[in-house]
């Protein structure tokens, strides 16, 4: 006698594309409004910290910059995850699509002042760019996330099924 095994269909979890894309657009948007506060060279050099993945953080200017670096990789992880879910579940919605990744190319080229900034010793013309293109980062990314927040319309590709 042959013996069958049941299977069990697999427990799906429903994900609200939508609610998701909103959730991380809204954290890229929340982790640029960090910056210095005249902590610019407590780390004096890029990408280490006095030398360290994680250094002393007795010094509060350390700690400040050093959050600073933080919250910038965490916006960074933020702003490249809402770009994938844009391309991967939203790409029919090319205004969301092409400043997700508007946001992207500001966000390398802000990180790429931002070593310069360390290097240059604080030069205000690197400083004053960084800065602009932090502003623009923002922008963009908070354009995304009202994007995500408007109210969704049918999905075009999304054809039901006669019963």
């Amino acid at each position: 006698m042959k013996r069958t095994h049941s299977r069990r269909p697999p427990i799906r979890m429903p994900i609200d594309r939508r609610r998701l894309l909103q959730a991380i657009a809204i954290l890229g948007v929340l982790g640029g409004t960090v910056r210095g506060m005249g902590a610019g060279l407590a780390c004096p050099d890029w990408p280490l910290c006095n030398g360290h993945v994680v250094p002393d953080l007795g010094d509060p200017l350390v700690a400040v910059e050093y959050a600073h670096r933080l919250v910038a990789a965490l916006t960074t992880l933020f702003l490249l995850a809402t770009f994938a879910v844009s391309v991967l579940w939203f790409r029919p919605d090319l205004r969301l699509v092409a400043f997700s990744f508007t946001s992207v190319g500001f966000l390398v080229a802000q990180v790429g002042l931002g070593a310069l900034t360390i290097t240059s010793s604080l030069d205000w013309v690197i400083v004053t760019m960084h800065l602009a293109l932090g502003t623009a980062t923002f922008a963009s990314s908070l354009l995304v996330a009202f994007l995500a927040l408007r109210p969704s319309s049918p999905d075009p590709l999304y054809r039901p099924t006669a019963e």
